[in-house]
């Protein structure tokens, strides 16, 4: 994340202050407290620093809020995609019984394959209906972002708070008369102190620079395509570039054969065979890839599953689903029309995420 915001704060009446108190024979420290400072164990620091100091706990606080409801939403997404895959065996299993009922032998054998059809197809019905966990993950992707969001802004404020306690210390120590003020004060005394910044002012200082380096947000311009959707390029393995539908309700990314074809992905007679359900009911065969890299902008997802429809639905539209946006936080803004992402890096995390910045 780069940004750097700069305030400048006139130095004239700090120098007049301090000069004006020598001349009425103030002794050293003070001047030094009438210039803003407080004496410390070893250094006259200005009490700003322990606004950035809670500042700092407030951004880890709100960095953990932020890793706990990014876990939370990756067990809800676990949660749906369990619940689909089931739905999708039910489906199967009636496509099974259906064939075995025209081959049914007695009537006995009949009523049974018919009444274990109806329990699969209410099970199926019941499943369709319920939208406890779909309705609980869109409420956590929705805390994600705003928490994201939050994060983010909080990080601004603090770099344009540090930047501006740094530059009023840059102000003091040009100011002679400060400079004059400490060494008497240190010859005065036994213990020796400096102008600050502090050490725990500068560790902050560190601290905020990871924080900054862990954020990435960014961007992405999208054209409305078929059917309302909104369209944006894709890019796999670094290489091939095809234009892909958003479509935050599917699980997976989902190419036509030809497009997979184009973007080096054809499948082979080794790759799993999976079960798609498509948007009007029907569930057809497909096949599972894994696609080493896929970016959108300035986001890279690794080892992302994509399956790769049958050749015969060659009218289909390339699907970009949510095995490539689970791995960031992600909103479209459909006023600006654009495709916002935003990724906090949890060093902690790191062997477990997927998602990356390159």
């Amino acid at each position: 994340m780069q940004y750097r915001c700069c305030f400048f704060v006139m130095a004239v009446p700090t120098i007049l202050l301090s000069t004006a108190m020598w001349a009425a024979g103030a002794d050293a420290e003070a001047i030094l407290e009438a210039s803003g400072l407080r004496k410390l164990s070893t250094s006259f620091a200005l009490p700003e620093e322990a606004e950035l100091s809670k500042q700092v706990r407030d951004a880890d606080s709100l960095k953990r809020e932020l890793f706990d409801t990014q876990k939370k939403v990756e067990e809800l997404k676990k949660q749906v995609e369990d619940k689909r895959k089931l739905m999708i065996g039910y489906l199967e299993k009636r496509r099974e019984l259906r064939a075995q009922l025209a081959a049914a032998k007695s009537v006995e054998a009949h009523n049974r394959i018919v009444l274990t059809l109806n329990e699969l197809g209410d099970r199926v019905v019941l499943l369709h209906e319920s939208k406890q966990e779909e309705d609980s993950l869109k409420a956590a992707m929705s805390d994600l972002g705003r928490l994201t969001e939050q994060y983010i802004e909080h990080l601004l404020k603090m770099r344009q708070f540090y930047d501006q306690v740094a530059g009023k210390y840059k102000q003091l120590s040009a100011d002679p008369a400060i400079k004059q003020a400490i060494e008497q004060y240190n010859a005065k005394n036994e213990r020796k102190f400096s102008l600050g910044p502090s050490a725990s002012f500068l560790s902050n200082g560190r601290r905020l620079v990871k924080l900054e380096e862990s954020v990435l947000s960014d961007s992405i311009a999208l054209r409305r395509g078929a059917g309302d959707l909104w369209n944006l390029n894709v890019t796999f393995n670094g290489k091939q570039s095809t234009e892909m539908a958003i479509d935050t309700g599917a699980s997976i990314i989902a190419l036509p054969w030809r497009t997979a074809e184009q973007v080096g992905l054809k499948p082979s007679d080794d790759n799993e065979a999976i079960q798609l359900q498509m948007a009007d009911g029907r569930v057809v065969e497909g096949k599972l890839v894994i696609a080493e890299k896929v970016r959108v902008g300035r986001f890279t997802a690794e080892n992302v599953e994509c399956a790769v429809m049958p050749a015969e639905m060659g009218e289909a539209s390339p699907l970009l689903g949510l095995s490539f946006l689970k791995n960031f936080t992600f909103k479209i803004d459909s006023a600006a029309g654009k495709l916002i992402l935003a990724k906090v890096d949890d060093p902690e995390a790191a062997g477990r995420s997927r998602g990356s910045r390159r």
